[in-house]
Formats: C-alpha cells, sequence, structure tokens
C-alpha cells in the first residue's frame, strides 16, 4: 500500500457495533457536512468514539469520484488521494483520543469511500479495535482491498434506489468490502436514484429500520 506515512497508537480487541453507536455513526455522517473540517469525531456513545469523514460536496469531490479508470494499490486513485489529503488532520484528531474506546470511522458517499481507505491503513497497522460503518459509498477498490478488510466490523448501508454505491463499475474490478445492508425507501413510491442518495433519507431510514 502507499500511503502518507503515518505513526498512530496500536490498539486491541473487537466487538459488535449496538443500534446506539450505528444510529450515531449515520448522524455523524450527516452533521459532518457544515463542519469547519473534513471530519467530525463525537464520544457521545460510551465506550465508542465517532470519526465521521466529509463526502461529496465540491466540484474538485466529483473529479476525485469519476477518477475511476486508475488504480493504485487495487484501490481506486482519486479515493486514496482523498484519505492522503485527509490524513493531516486525522492523525491530530487519533493522537488525542483515548486507546481503550473502539474508534467507529464513518462516511457518506465519497467519505464512506475515504472512511474505508482509512480503515484499511488503521486495520493494516495492527489497529484492531476499530469498525467501519458506510453509507451510500461506492466501491472503494479492487479484491485485495477486500481480502485486506476481513475480519473487520462493516456496516455498508444502501438507501432505496441510490445509485452511487453502483460506481465505480465492476466489470473494471471494482467490489464493495461486505454485503450491503438495503434500507427500504422513505419514499416508498419513489424511484429517484439520485435523491435517495441524500444523508438526511439515510438517518431516517436507518431509524426506522433500527426501530422495529
Amino acid at each position: 500500500m502507499i500511503y502518507n506515512t503515518v505513526v498512530i497508537k496500536k490498539m486491541s480487541c473487537k466487538g459488535t457495533l449496538s443500534k446506539e453507536v450505528i444510529l450515531e455513526a449515520l448522524r455523524c455522517c450527516r452533521d459532518v457536512y457544515p463542519h469547519s473540517e473534513d471530519f467530525l469525531v463525537s464520544r457521545k456513545i460510551a465506550g465508542h468514539t465517532i470519526l465521521a469523514v466529509e463526502g461529496t460536496k465540491e466540484k474538485t469531490d466529483w473529479i476525485t469520484n469519476l477518477k475511476f479508470l486508475i488504480k493504485r494499490d487495487d484501490c481506486h486513485r482519486g479515493f486514496k488521494n482523498n484519505c492522503n489529503r485527509t490524513l493531516a488532520q486525522l492523525v491530530v484528531a487519533y493522537e488525542g483520543l483515548n486507546p481503550e474506546r473502539k474508534l467507529v470511522i464513518t462516511g457518506h458517499s465519497l467519505g464512506g469511500a475515504t472512511a474505508t481507505l482509512i480503515a484499511d491503513l488503521l486495520w493494516e497497522s495492527g489497529n484492531k479495535n476499530i469498525a467501519l460503518v458506510t453509507a451510500g459509498a461506492p466501491r472503494p477498490g479492487g479484491r485485495k482491498l477486500r481480502k485486506r478488510l476481513e475480519g473487520l466490523e462493516i456496516l455498508r448501508f444502501v438507501h432505496g434506489n441510490d445509485i452511487v454505491p453502483n460506481t465505480p463499475p465492476w466489470l473494471v474490478g471494482y467490489v464493495h468490502p461486505h454485503h450491503k445492508i438495503q434500507l427500504e425507501d422513505i419514499e416508498e413510491t419513489r424511484l429517484d436514484g439520485v435523491t435517495d442518495h441524500n444523508i438526511g433519507d439515510y438517518v431516517k431510514a436507518a431509524e426506522k429500520y433500527y426501530s422495529v
């Protein structure tokens, strides 16, 4: 793997995320957009720290999204570049975290792909006290990436007919690292794959999903 070189404290231990943690992670995906930084850190849930990475917002982010024909280390080149750009800020935040708390890395859209590559970096570095939650994330890389992430707790949410998780094309070697959790469209009569990508709708659909 070719990432920016960083030194991060190692963590250990495993666990299963509660619905409270999962829902807070998705809310952080929503709340990171108006945030002044490229990420948001939440310590609201006992025993867990949630780190949300910002998703697609600017025109340059769409350029990042479209760089799907070039892979590096079996990862989408644009997503890898975005991961490296975020790492400098991330390390500062990460070093101030309590290593006894489980780190939940999360993101929506481009943020979900970036969160996946950050999780890959930490997982490969021996940090096992982490989990990954994504919402409407595109395919971040190929089969080698998926193989590396085996054993990591991953929750990959897809809402309704959201089209973004179907990109980049699997025909050029892109895959998801884990099976999806399908959330019912909160607007049952709507067949709009673009509107279904809205993070606010993801949060509402997940709240309904976990209220059953």
